[in-house]
């Protein structure tokens, strides 16, 4: 397996600066208390991009984050955003970089989905099983807004990712295709 030194830089600025606009920026222009989830946001668009490796490696740092910050128990929201970042990558290969409805459809099924465990796990269990006061006052504005932010992020990730990561492998596959036809050429050169 090969490390991408680029891949692996780019994915932590990602995540360390949705983290900072998730917890300190955001807050301020809340809706009903509710923040767009960030590092959701970069987990869905890394796994739509780049394949589950890559959006779980930014799942667990992200969600570790946030269970060092703002929970009493580690490790919680760092196995959520695994999850959610394993099941993001998994459509990784039908991935067009014109197409641009379904990274965003992703998110907000991907929140959704979190947004219920949110429920299931920290609501249910300390006996609040009140979810249609839950989903209209935290799930539908906290989705509109994650999807509204994935609208303003998607672009600038896949820029990016084609003009600063992908920039090394397509110089590499040119020069690879180069030498793979002189190596060609002279092979039959020496023959005839």
């Amino acid at each position: 397996m090969r490390i991408n030194i680029r891949e692996k830089f780019t994915a932590a600025v990602f995540v360390f600066l949705c983290f900072l606009l998730q917890s300190s920026v955001f807050p301020l222009f809340s809706l009903q208390r509710a923040v767009p989830d960030m590092i959701l946001l970069c987990v869905c668009i890394y796994g739509w991009l780049r394949g589950e490796h890559s959006a779980m490696f930014c799942g667990f740092f992200g969600g570790l984050f946030i269970d060092i910050f703002f929970m009493d128990v580690l490790g919680v929201y760092a196995l959520i955003y695994v999850f959610a970042g394993f099941l993001c990558g998994q459509l990784h290969r039908f991935f067009d970089e014109h197409e641009h409805r379904i990274p965003l459809f992703l998110i907000a099924i991907a929140d959704l989905g979190v947004l219920l465990l949110r429920f299931l796990l920290f609501d249910v269990l300390y006996g609040n099983f009140h979810f249609g006061q839950y989903f209209v006052s935290r799930c539908l504005p906290e989705i509109v807004m994650t999807f509204l932010a994935g609208i303003v992020l998607y672009p600038v990730m896949l820029w990016v990712e084609m003009h600063f990561v992908h920039y090394e492998r397509k110089k590499k596959d040119m020069n690879d295709r180069d030498h793979g036809n002189l190596s060609e050429n002279s092979g039959s050169e020496g023959i005839v």
